[in-house]
C-alpha cells in the first residue's frame, strides 16, 4: 500500500510553497527599489577663470537623496583631513568654502552646492595672482572625496573624487 497525504498536509504545503514565493517576489521589489533610490553624486570643477565663481561643486544628480557618510581632501593624491588642513596645507587665502559634515543631505535635483569657490572678480595684480593660485590648487593639487548613502536604510553606499584615481 502506498501511503497517500491527507489533504490537510497538501494544502499546508501549497501555502508554504505560496509564502515562500510571495516573500522572494517581496525581497526582489525591495531590492529594486533600494537600487531606483541610490543617489548619483557629481563634482563640478570649475577651473575657467572667465566663468565665475571659480571652484569645486557637488551636486547630487540620482534619483534620490544622498546623506554625507564623509568627506575627505587631498592635496597632491595625499589624505589631509578636512577643508581647513587642506587650506592650510596648499597657501590658499580669501576663498570661500562650505564644510559639509556627517548627516548633511543633499537633496535630489538641488542646486549645485560650492565647497571650494572664489567668487570675486580681480581687481589688482595682487587679486588675480591669489584667483591664479586658488586656479592651479584645484586644478592639479587638490581631490575631495564625498562618501554617500541613500536615506532610504538598507541602501548601497558609495563614494565619489572630484578627480578620478587621486582619493586613493
Amino acid at each position: 500500500m502506498s501511503w497517500i497525504p491527507d489533504r490537510s498536509v497538501i494544502a499546508i504545503l501549497i501555502s508554504l510553497v505560496a509564502v515562500v514565493f510571495t516573500g522572494l517576489q517581496w525581497y526582489d521589489a525591495h531590492h529594486q527599489l533600494l537600487l531606483s533610490m541610490k543617489p548619483s553624486v557629481n563634482f563640478m570643477n570649475q577651473n575657467d577663470s572667465d566663468e565665475l565663481p571659480v571652484g569645486i561643486s557637488i551636486e547630487n544628480a540620482g534619483p534620490g537623496p544622498a546623506q554625507i557618510k564623509s568627506i575627505s581632501y587631498f592635496v597632491d593624491k595625499k589624505p589631509v583631513g578636512d577643508v581647513d588642513k587642506a587650506i592650510e596645507q596648499t597657501g590658499l587665502e580669501e576663498i570661500q568654502f562650505l564644510e559639509l559634515e556627517e548627516g548633511d543631505t543633499l537633496a535630489v535635483g538641488g542646486k549645485e552646492q560650492w565647497l571650494l569657490k572664489m567668487s570675486k572678480k580681480p581687481h589688482g595684480k595682487e587679486e588675480q595672482k591669489e584667483l591664479d593660485h586658488f586656479i592651479d590648487v584645484i586644478s592639479h593639487h587638490l581631490a575631495i572625496e564625498v562618501e554617500f548613502c541613500p536615506v532610504v536604510s538598507g541602501g548601497n553606499c558609495g563614494k565619489k573624487c572630484s578627480t578620478k584615481g587621486w582619493c586613493q
